[in-house]
């Protein structure tokens, strides 16, 4: 049995914080499992990210060229920092460090993707080997870079019909004659989150706002006819789109 060691780093659209989890991934004899890949959850924590973090990385796909390479090595710098508190406070040794960043672009159909939080700033202020840059070779090779995981679905996951993600962007992936099918669905909290700002709220906590709501039947349908729903697999969006089209 093999045993891999991982510290994951993720920020989402939603700018909550940066989430940092420690997991053990094993890899051999399975019995019934339909993957011989096999994980757990060990420690994992949420750090706020303060105003100015906020502000930054809010605005970042309308800052000039300078200010977004900038940000790019701080916000690197800024989780290596992080993850040495993590490990410090609850005494962990992990054999690496995977880290998606911060998307700030995602427009695979004119052929790039970027998010921030430079990896090799990651490794330096760690010392620790660092994964990153997980979108831009798919993209690169003509695909969508996103949903992220339906390779770790299929193998973690695969004894369930399928794998639904409710985050910035609802995404899913299921198998379907032998071939793992993934694409995004549509936005979630980035629609959520707007409303709840106008509404002077970080966020609709336990849904409250939106139980005192009914559905437009109007609105419903004009975001049902997007073209974005005609689509058929692969498919993605991202902020540019949500902005465009719902904003």
């Amino acid at each position: 049995m093999k045993k891999y060691k991982v510290i994951g780093i993720m920020s989402g659209t939603s700018l909550d914080g940066v989430d940092l989890a420690y997991s053990v991934f094993k890899y051999g004899t399975s019995g019934r499992r339909k993957s011989n890949w096999s994980f757990e959850i060990l420690k994992a924590k949420t750090i706020a990210y303060n105003k100015e973090w906020k502000s930054r990385l809010e605005n970042l796909d309308r800052a000039d060229a300078l200010a977004l390479v900038k940000t790019h090595t701080d916000l690197g710098k800024y989780f290596g920092r992080l993850v040495k508190r993590f490990i410090s406070e609850y005494k962990l040794k992990p054999n690496l460090i995977s880290s998606h960043g911060h998307t700030i672009f995602h427009q695979p159909e004119n052929g790039f993707t970027c998010q921030a939080g430079d990896g090799s700033q990651i490794a330096a202020v760690t010392g620790i080997e660092t994964v990153c840059d997980f979108r831009t070779i798919d993209v690169a090779l003509g695909g969508q870079g996103a949903p992220l995981v339906p390779v770790g679905d299929q193998l973690l996951f695969g004894e369930y019909d399928f794998c639904l993600n409710l985050g910035g962007i609802a995404n899913i992936s299921f198998r379907e004659k032998k071939k793992r099918i993934a694409f995004d669905i549509c936005p979630v909290n980035m629609a959520l989150n707007t409303l709840a700002a106008e509404a002077k709220i970080n966020f609709d906590k336990d849904g409250k706002l939106a139980a005192k709501g009914s559905v437009n039947p109007l609105l419903l349908d004009k975001l049902n006819a997007l073209d974005y729903y005609k689509k058929t697999p692969p498919k993605s969006i991202g902020k540019e789109w949500f902005i465009k089209n719902c904003g």
